[in-house]
C-alpha cells in the first residue's frame, strides 16, 4: 500500500479514524509504524495528506489527521469502455483502472463475451469496490472510478457521446497509433478496449458510425489487462 485509504465508516470523530482490516496489518507489520509516527493517508473521494498513529492495539490502529491537501494531478479525466472479461481478469481491470485514474469504467457486452460473466457476484458493487480501493492505494489516488454495467452493445453505443472531444477504440489492424491523434489538449477522452477475441465486424462498423476512431496498441494480441495498462500508460505519456 502506497496510500492508506480512509473511509467514512472508519471515522471516530472529525479527525480520528480507526482501521482494523488489511490496512491495520500493513501499518503494523509492513510499515512497522509506532506511536506518533506519520504516515500517508487519503480520504476516499477526497483529499490526501498525513496522519499520526495515536494508538496501536492487537486488533486495530487509530490515526489522527494532521494535514490534508487536494492534489490536482490526481483528477480522473479518461473514461474506459471495456468488453466484460472473465472475473479473474476483471479484478485486474478494476485495480488498474483505479491505479491509473480512470473516471468512468463501462463494462459492456460484446459478441465474444460469455453471457455467464454477467452473472458473476463480482459485478455487485459491494464485491468489486474492494479491488478499486486496492488500486487507489497502489496509485496514491483517492477518486473512486464509477463502474456501470451494460448488457447490450448496440444500446450502449446508441447513447450520446458528444461530451467527448476524442473517441477511440483499440484494434490490432488499425493504421494509426495513439500519438497520431491530437490528444494533448483534449479534456474529455473515451477509449474502448475489446475482448481478447477481438471486436467483430459489426461492432467495429457500429463504433466507427459513432465517430470512434481506431488505433493500434500493438501488432500482438494482448490480454485485456495488458491492453488497458498499455492504453493508459501511452495516454499519460502523451498528455505529459
Amino acid at each position: 500500500m502506497n496510500l492508506i485509504i480512509l473511509q467514512e465508516q472508519d471515522k471516530i470523530n472529525e479527525d480520528l479514524y480507526q482501521v482494523s482490516d488489511n490496512r491495520f496489518v500493513h501499518i503494523k507489520n509492513i510499515l512497522k509504524s509506532e506511536i506518533n509516527e506519520i504516515i500517508n493517508v487519503g480520504i476516499l473521494n477526497g483529499q490526501k495528506g498525513k496522519a499520526k498513529v495515536v494508538s496501536i492495539s492487537k486488533s486495530n490502529v487509530e490515526l489522527k489527521i494532521i494535514s490534508l491537501a487536494q492534489n490536482e494531478d490526481c483528477k480522473n479525466t479518461v473514461d474506459i469502455i471495456c468488453a466484460l472479461p472473465r472475473p479473474q481478469t476483471l479484478k485486474k481491470v478494476l485495480n488498474i483502472s483505479a491505479t491509473m485514474g480512470v473516471k468512468n469504467l463501462y463494462l459492456i457486452r460484446s459478441e465474444k463475451v460469455e453471457k455467464s460473466y454477467f452473472h458473476s457476484p463480482l459485478l455487485e458493487e459491494k464485491n468489486y469496490t474492494k479491488f478499486l480501493i486496492e488500486g487507489l492505494s497502489q496509485g496514491k489516488r483517492t477518486q473512486l472510478p464509477k463502474v456501470t454495467i451494460h448488457k447490450y452493445f448496440k444500446k450502449f453505443f446508441e447513447q450520446d457521446f458528444s461530451e467527448y472531444e476524442l473517441k477511440l477504440f483499440a484494434h490490432p489492424n488499425a493504421k494509426n497509433k495513439m500519438n497520431n491523434f491530437k490528444i494533448l489538449n483534449k479534456k474529455r477522452i473515451i477509449i474502448a478496449i475489446g475482448p481478447e477475441g477481438g471486436w467483430n465486424d459489426f461492432e467495429i462498423n457500429f463504433m466507427q458510425e459513432k465517430d470512434f476512431l481506431s488505433f493500434q496498441l500493438s501488432k500482438n494480441i494482448l490480454r485485456v489487462e495488458t491492453a488497458l495498462t498499455a492504453t493508459l500508460a501511452q495516454l499519460e505519456l502523451i498528455q505529459d
